[in-house]
Protein backbone atom coordinates (compact mmCIF):
# COMPACT_ATOMS: atom_id res chain seq x y z
CA UNK A 1 0.00 0.00 0.00
CA UNK A 2 1.47 2.87 -0.99
CA UNK A 3 -1.05 5.78 0.72
CA UNK A 4 -2.16 6.56 3.80
CA UNK A 5 -5.44 7.00 4.70
CA UNK A 6 -5.53 10.48 4.17
CA UNK A 7 -5.85 10.59 0.33
CA UNK A 8 -6.57 14.12 -0.51
CA UNK A 9 -7.29 13.88 -4.13
CA UNK A 10 -10.69 12.44 -5.12
CA UNK A 11 -9.76 9.27 -7.38
CA UNK A 12 -13.41 9.67 -8.76
CA UNK A 13 -12.91 13.53 -9.48
CA UNK A 14 -9.52 14.36 -9.85
CA UNK A 15 -9.80 17.75 -11.90
CA UNK A 16 -8.22 18.00 -15.64
CA UNK A 17 -11.91 17.11 -16.71
CA UNK A 18 -11.23 13.48 -15.41
CA UNK A 19 -13.84 11.53 -13.89
CA UNK A 20 -14.29 8.24 -12.71
CA UNK A 21 -17.55 5.72 -12.11
CA UNK A 22 -15.50 2.16 -12.99
CA UNK A 23 -16.79 0.78 -9.77
CA UNK A 24 -20.46 1.28 -10.76
CA UNK A 25 -19.27 -0.56 -14.36
CA UNK A 26 -19.03 2.75 -16.36
CA UNK A 27 -17.37 0.51 -18.61
CA UNK A 28 -19.31 -2.54 -18.15
CA UNK A 29 -21.04 -2.59 -21.41
CA UNK A 30 -20.56 -4.46 -25.22
CA UNK A 31 -20.44 -1.30 -26.62
CA UNK A 32 -18.49 1.64 -28.37
CA UNK A 33 -17.00 3.98 -26.10
CA UNK A 34 -19.29 6.58 -27.88
CA UNK A 35 -22.07 4.44 -27.80
CA UNK A 36 -21.84 4.43 -23.90
CA UNK A 37 -21.46 8.07 -23.94
CA UNK A 38 -24.72 8.55 -25.33
CA UNK A 39 -26.31 6.76 -22.99
CA UNK A 40 -24.95 8.70 -20.39
CA UNK A 41 -25.36 12.10 -21.61
CA UNK A 42 -29.39 10.71 -22.31
CA UNK A 43 -29.37 10.38 -18.54
CA UNK A 44 -30.50 12.97 -15.92
CA UNK A 45 -31.95 12.91 -12.18
CA UNK A 46 -35.24 12.05 -13.18
CA UNK A 47 -34.34 9.35 -15.46
CA UNK A 48 -31.79 7.83 -12.59
CA UNK A 49 -35.36 7.82 -10.46
CA UNK A 50 -37.25 5.89 -12.56
CA UNK A 51 -35.24 2.70 -12.54
CA UNK A 52 -36.60 -0.14 -10.66
CA UNK A 53 -32.74 -1.04 -8.53
CA UNK A 54 -29.48 0.32 -8.70
CA UNK A 55 -28.39 -3.40 -9.95
CA UNK A 56 -30.85 -3.72 -13.02
CA UNK A 57 -28.86 -3.60 -16.23
CA UNK A 58 -30.54 -3.03 -19.87
CA UNK A 59 -27.55 -3.34 -21.76
CA UNK A 60 -25.78 -6.79 -22.20
CA UNK A 61 -22.06 -6.94 -19.72
CA UNK A 62 -18.64 -7.07 -21.02
CA UNK A 63 -18.94 -8.77 -16.91
CA UNK A 64 -21.93 -10.98 -16.54
CA UNK A 65 -21.71 -10.28 -12.66
CA UNK A 66 -20.07 -6.52 -12.74
CA UNK A 67 -22.28 -3.86 -12.01
CA UNK A 68 -23.90 -1.40 -14.35
CA UNK A 69 -25.16 0.75 -12.81
CA UNK A 70 -28.46 3.05 -14.02
CA UNK A 71 -27.65 6.02 -11.92
CA UNK A 72 -24.02 6.97 -13.81
CA UNK A 73 -24.58 9.77 -16.01
CA UNK A 74 -22.60 12.83 -17.40
CA UNK A 75 -22.46 16.32 -15.95
CA UNK A 76 -21.23 19.41 -17.14
CA UNK A 77 -21.32 17.43 -20.68
CA UNK A 78 -18.08 16.35 -19.33
CA UNK A 79 -18.43 14.30 -15.66
CA UNK A 80 -19.11 10.87 -15.18
CA UNK A 81 -21.33 10.96 -11.96
CA UNK A 82 -23.87 9.46 -9.74
CA UNK A 83 -26.93 11.31 -10.70
CA UNK A 84 -28.48 10.82 -7.31
CA UNK A 85 -25.99 10.72 -4.81
CA UNK A 86 -26.30 14.26 -3.98
CA UNK A 87 -29.82 14.13 -4.19
CA UNK A 88 -32.39 12.66 -1.41
CA UNK A 89 -33.30 9.67 -1.88
CA UNK A 90 -35.64 8.16 -0.21
CA UNK A 91 -36.70 4.71 0.55
CA UNK A 92 -35.25 1.27 1.01
CA UNK A 93 -34.13 0.58 -2.51
CA UNK A 94 -31.89 3.96 -2.02
CA UNK A 95 -30.93 3.08 1.36
CA UNK A 96 -29.73 -0.42 1.32
CA UNK A 97 -27.72 0.32 -1.90
CA UNK A 98 -25.63 3.34 -0.62
CA UNK A 99 -25.06 2.20 2.60
CA UNK A 100 -24.37 -1.92 0.94
CA UNK A 101 -22.31 -0.71 -1.96
CA UNK A 102 -21.32 2.86 -2.72
CA UNK A 103 -20.35 3.96 0.86
CA UNK A 104 -18.28 0.94 1.44
CA UNK A 105 -16.29 0.59 -1.97
CA UNK A 106 -13.23 2.17 -2.25
CA UNK A 107 -11.09 1.30 -6.05
CA UNK A 108 -7.46 0.07 -5.98
CA UNK A 109 -6.42 3.98 -7.26
CA UNK A 110 -7.57 4.52 -3.49
CA UNK A 111 -5.05 2.44 -2.16
CA UNK A 112 -2.15 1.67 -4.50
CA UNK A 113 -1.70 5.31 -6.30
CA UNK A 114 -0.12 8.31 -4.65
CA UNK A 115 -2.24 11.50 -5.00
CA UNK A 116 0.74 12.53 -7.47
CA UNK A 117 -0.24 9.63 -9.66
CA UNK A 118 -3.63 10.18 -9.77
CA UNK A 119 -2.92 13.97 -11.03
CA UNK A 120 -0.66 12.42 -13.47
CA UNK A 121 -3.08 10.27 -14.83
CA UNK A 122 -6.21 13.03 -15.05
CA UNK A 123 -3.77 15.89 -16.80
CA UNK A 124 -2.73 12.54 -19.11
CA UNK A 125 -5.91 11.72 -20.01
CA UNK A 126 -8.25 14.49 -19.36
CA UNK A 127 -11.28 12.34 -19.69
CA UNK A 128 -13.63 9.84 -17.96
CA UNK A 129 -13.56 6.63 -20.31
CA UNK A 130 -9.53 6.48 -20.79
CA UNK A 131 -8.56 7.95 -16.96
CA UNK A 132 -11.15 5.00 -15.38
CA UNK A 133 -9.01 2.72 -17.22
CA UNK A 134 -5.67 3.65 -16.61
CA UNK A 135 -6.11 4.46 -12.63
CA UNK A 136 -7.50 1.26 -12.48
CA UNK A 137 -4.31 -0.37 -13.57
CA UNK A 138 -1.75 0.99 -10.97
CA UNK A 139 1.46 -0.84 -12.18
CA UNK A 140 1.09 1.28 -15.71
CA UNK A 141 0.73 4.54 -13.68
CA UNK A 142 3.21 3.60 -11.42
CA UNK A 143 5.67 2.80 -14.19
CA UNK A 144 4.34 6.29 -16.36
CA UNK A 145 5.30 8.55 -13.50
CA UNK A 146 8.84 7.39 -13.70
CA UNK A 147 9.36 7.21 -16.83
CA UNK A 148 7.72 10.69 -17.17
CA UNK A 149 8.49 13.67 -14.79
CA UNK A 150 5.26 15.15 -15.96
CA UNK A 151 2.37 14.03 -18.70
CA UNK A 152 3.83 16.98 -21.59
CA UNK A 153 6.42 14.50 -21.17
CA UNK A 154 4.60 11.53 -22.92
CA UNK A 155 4.44 11.70 -27.04
CA UNK A 156 1.36 11.66 -28.96
CA UNK A 157 2.43 8.13 -30.28
CA UNK A 158 3.27 6.94 -26.39
CA UNK A 159 -0.30 8.09 -25.77
CA UNK A 160 -1.93 6.22 -28.53
CA UNK A 161 -0.41 3.16 -27.90
CA UNK A 162 -1.04 3.26 -24.21
CA UNK A 163 -4.56 3.72 -24.95
CA UNK A 164 -4.80 0.62 -27.31
CA UNK A 165 -3.15 -1.11 -24.53
CA UNK A 166 -5.68 0.08 -21.53
CA UNK A 167 -8.69 -1.13 -24.37
CA UNK A 168 -7.16 -4.61 -25.06
CA UNK A 169 -6.90 -4.61 -21.28
CA UNK A 170 -10.28 -4.01 -20.88
CA UNK A 171 -11.63 -6.35 -23.42
CA UNK A 172 -9.40 -9.62 -22.33
CA UNK A 173 -11.04 -9.32 -18.96
CA UNK A 174 -7.80 -8.51 -17.01
CA UNK A 175 -9.24 -5.97 -15.31
CA UNK A 176 -10.89 -6.73 -12.25
CA UNK A 177 -14.39 -5.02 -11.63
Amino acid sequence: MKTSDKNIVNRCRPGFDASCSFCCGSHNFLLSQNEIEGIFVKRDYVDALSKVHPEDSFEAKLIKDGMQCPYIGISDNIHLCCLIYSEDHEGKVYESFFNGTCKSFLCAAWSELTDIEVLFSAELMKDWYYYSLLINSPEIVTRLCAEYSVPENITEDALGELKIELKRRLLEDDMMY
